[in-house]
């Protein structure tokens, strides 16, 4: 039989009768030294001194978001109000341009010159500014209130307006722009995380020469600003402070982008079929049942019609290189998924054919017009019928009446959103 290991202080111990006097000594500073250093060793070969699920250190973490207000079109004259004492800055360089500047009421921000913008009757000379207020909550822009501080840029044709933002903060300003005031607690908390995880995966993949990381819309996510936030999505916030959605690939944890819709109509779908250049990650494979949809309003929508000449105004609109085509003649779905979204689909003309995904040619026509890729075509008299239409929104990953249905019946939030996003692992950033 093999000797058994012996605890070092056991080993020193024959050692340690021989000293004498001073071994009392030499036992107290040997036993509190093997202690701590023997603890440390011990815990890191069993997992115990690091543990990676544990959040990391808030300083590590940028948590500023930058949101693009006001749409994708630069603006000549914004209104603006700031309630509280502020200072503008250069943001490329962090040069102090107006210090100490009282609060002001409904005044114009302007390009003025070559390179320069006004603040209502200031001349700022610079193509890049921060408007930064000594109070959170003060900056309204349009009438709308927002936490933060405010960047405005100069582009060709005009202003573009930048809240910059805490990201929890932001959230506070989205949840109630995503998901009815009636919905449960667990799907405002489940809607947080997977928002705070777009948000995040955004700004960690957008191309680094732009300077925002979404937009205030459905393009990206419902950002409300402080009109938005109410004691339900506090506390969704609060009680999903830093949590994200990240998939293990084999090496490490990470950030996938976590799509969500209204209404997936049954069935969701992969995310190579609406975003071909998305990776392709476990969490959005796509083929999860949901029978909880089904008392959604737009679980089933009327049909609509389109005429031919309306139709390809839409699409030459978005996609000026059909213009080739004429008149588009002709719809032909070319590939759908096993419950019928049509994942890409023909267009034809008197000048020839070519085929979209059905995704974009959904938003071409207008997302709330077709309001989803899950319907049949027949040709009318002098355009398109599209009939037994079914869901709401593109169907990739969670399903917001889907979540909600799931929340009711007991469901918690991790549970829903690793329903929706399989494999997916919640942790905690912050």
């Amino acid at each position: 039989m093999a000797r058994p290991l012996l605890h070092p202080i056991q080993r020193m111990i024959p050692w340690l009768r021989r000293m004498g006097p001073l071994r009392s000594l030499a036992l107290a500073l040997i036993g509190s030294n093997l202690l701590f250093f023997g603890c440390v060793e011990w815990g890191q070969i069993h997992g115990l001194a690091t543990k990676p699920d544990q959040p990391v250190p808030a300083h590590e973490i940028d948590r500023e978001i930058r949101v693009r207000l006001l749409g994708r079109t630069p603006r000549n004259n914004v209104q603006i109000t700031i309630m509280s004492p502020f200072s503008v800055t250069n943001a490329a360089t962090g040069a102090v341009l107006l210090p100490d500047q009282p609060p002001a009421e409904d005044v114009y921000v302007r390009p003025s010159g070559e390179s320069g913008i006004q603040i209502g009757p200031k001349i700022i000379p610079a193509v890049d500014i921060f408007i930064t207020p000594t109070r959170d909550a003060s900056v309204v822009v349009n009438g709308q209130t927002y936490r933060g501080r405010l960047r405005v840029q100069r582009a060709a044709s005009g202003l573009v307006m930048i809240n910059h933002v805490d990201m929890e903060s932001y959230l506070r300003g989205v949840l109630r722009g995503e998901l009815p005031r009636n919905f449960q607690p667990e799907s405002f908390k489940a809607q947080c995380v997977a928002a705070r995880t777009y948000a995040l995966y955004q700004k960690q993949f957008n191309a680094a020469d732009r300077f925002f990381d979404v937009y205030d819309d459905e393009g990206s996510q419902m950002y409300m600003g402080v009109r938005g936030e109410d004691g339900v999505a506090d506390r969704a916030v609060r009680d999903t402070t830093g949590e994200v959605c990240e998939y293990y690939d084999g090496h490490q944890s990470r950030l996938f982008c976590t799509y969500y819709s209204s209404t997936c109509g049954g069935l969701s779908q992969p995310v190579h079929n609406c975003k071909p250049n998305d990776p392709d990650v476990p969490p959005l494979s796509g083929n999860v049942e949901c029978n909880d949809c089904k008392d959604a309003k737009f679980y089933r929508w009327p049909t609509v019609t389109i005429t031919r000449a309306e139709l390809t105004k839409k699409l030459t609109a978005r996609y000026p290189n059909l213009r080739r085509l004429g008149t588009i003649t002709d719809l032909t779905p070319r590939s759908k998924t096993s419950d019928g979204r049509i994942i890409k689909i023909e267009v034809a003309g008197s000048g020839g054919r070519d085929t979209l995904l059905g995704e974009d040619f959904r938003l071409a026509i207008g997302g709330r017009v077709l309001k989803s890729t899950n319907f049949d075509i027949e040709k009318t008299r002098d355009g398109f019928a599209f009939k037994n239409g079914r869901g709401f929104g593109h169907g990739m990953g969670l399903c917001q009446y889907g979540m909600d249905a799931k929340a009711k019946r007991g469901m918690n939030y991790r549970e829903i959103l690793q329903t929706y996003y399989p494999t997916a692992l919640i942790k905690k950033l912050y």
